[in-house]
């Protein structure tokens, strides 16, 4: 079943352990989460017609309720989503076609990229003045990337943001049986609106355990899932981490109001 809300045995302290361990950064004091910021367009290789439309649609909704605006029909895609007989093949093939992004990959984040696993994702992010312009870089010691800004600096703001301008998520076929279009939507929604990862323990239901022997496996994006997104997608792009993660407990809450609200007063209440 999807977790609704946070149980009465998770702590406001543990949600937000939580939400540190799902946030793919390092340092939540000082660098704002990844997020899309250009128009969205969904695309998808490997699966039938009728089901890939079903996925789009809803990886297109889940965006659009996020505020995230949305490419129309026929554009080219920034969110891809690959099911193959082999990811890891398959995103290695992707790694070497495009040695001009993947030069400012790390070493250790690109062999994780590379190693064994169920689904392979990769998200573009470019660092961005606080206002949108590209930061130009090199790969050297000497040319540090530099950006030049008027009326940027603030103990509340960073002076740069970081944006994912294309996502690529490559699904194992054998993997992904029995499993519905639902569910794998809305995994990519998790993995790819947001950089995201898979700790080792959550204790409250997230999606991102969907791939995991173990479970649980959610029906779709749990309470949780969307707390953190509408987080991350909440104000402005270049607030440290920090702030964004401090504020997951709140969407919870508001969720919670949000679903009382619509369910109406209890019988005894009427």
């Amino acid at each position: 079943m999807v977790q609704h809300t946070r149980p009465q045995d998770v702590s406001p302290a543990e949600v937000h352990r939580q939400a540190r361990g799902v946030a793919a950064s390092s340092d939540h004091l000082r660098v704002p989460l990844a997020r899309f910021e250009d128009r969205l367009c969904a695309g998808i290789i490997g699966l039938q017609a009728e089901a890939a439309m079903l996925m789009i649609d809803r990886i297109r909704d889940n965006a659009h309720q996020l505020g995230i605006r949305l490419h129309e029909d026929g554009c080219q895609p920034n969110f891809v989503v690959i099911f193959s007989d082999d990811s890891q093949a398959t995103m290695r093939s992707v790694v070497d076609r495009n040695p001009a992004i993947f030069q400012f990959v790390p070493p250790a984040e690109r062999r994780r990229l590379l190693a064994p696993a169920p689904v392979h994702v990769f998200s573009h992010v470019e660092p961005r003045t606080r206002d949108g312009m590209p930061i130009a870089r090199e790969r050297n010691l000497v040319s540090p990337p530099v950006s030049r800004q008027q009326m940027a600096h603030s103990l509340i703001y960073t002076t740069t943001r970081r944006d994912i301008t294309s996502v690529t998520i490559v699904f194992d076929r054998h993997e992904v049986v029995g499993l519905s279009v639902g569910q794998l939507a809305d995994y990519a929604t998790m993995r790819g609106l947001a950089e995201t990862q898979v700790p080792d323990e959550l204790p409250l239901n997230s999606i991102l355990t969907l791939f995991n022997p173990q479970g649980p496996h959610p029906e779709g994006l749990t309470d949780f899932d969307r707390a953190y997104l509408r987080a991350l997608y909440d104000w402005v792009p270049n607030l440290p981490a920090a702030a964004k993660l401090g504020s997951v407990n709140r969407e919870l809450e508001r969720l919670r109001v949000e679903r009382a609200a619509e369910a109406g007063p209890a019988p005894s209440e009427r």
